[in-house]
């Protein structure tokens, strides 16, 4: 592949899709020590007690995942479908915090950087996406997005069997 071609793929999506890592590297943060935390929040709930040492793990491996997804986006276009996914785990994600503080009546760790990055970050992935992939292929990608969203939220609520 000569240098042009690979200019205009990763033209297709941008630069700004390196904000995705670091708006998750913001809410992690923002989970992990806002407020009494997203740990204590659940335990306060009668949660499962994740220790921090698990939860910054699972994270980091999310981490990982969307700097590689961005990564994978700006090199070719055939791997602009991951965005898709990465884009309905931030919208919902962002949507989950939001819900959760106005269910409680208070700040749940999370809701800020939901609402400054997660949200808009996670549609303007999916708008952008939408446009550049097939049909059939987006669907398939928001509905693994959809899936791995409900697969996390599961673990955050009643725990996990491996830790």
């Amino acid at each position: 592949m000569n240098e042009g071609t690979a200019t205009r793929r990763a033209a297709l999506i941008g630069r700004w899709v390196w904000l995705l890592p670091a708006a998750y590297a913001c809410h992690v943060m923002e989970e992990a020590y806002g407020g009494s935390g997203l740990i204590g929040w659940m335990i306060e709930r009668g949660g499962p007690r994740q220790p921090m040492a698990v939860f910054l793990g699972i994270n980091l491996v999310g981490f990982a995942s969307t700097g590689v997804a961005a990564w994978a986006a700006r090199r070719s276009s055939s791997w602009l479908w991951p965005l898709a996914s990465a884009g309905t785990i931030l919208f919902m994600n962002g949507l989950s915090h939001v819900a959760a503080s106005i269910a409680m009546r208070y700040y749940v760790s999370g809701m800020w950087t939901g609402i400054a990055l997660y949200i808009p970050l996670g549609a303007a992935l999916l708008l952008r996406v939408r446009r550049l992939v097939r049909p059939r292929i987006f669907w398939a990608a928001v509905g693994a997005g959809f899936l791995i969203h409900a697969a996390v939220l599961w673990i955050a609520v009643f725990g996990s069997p491996w830790f």
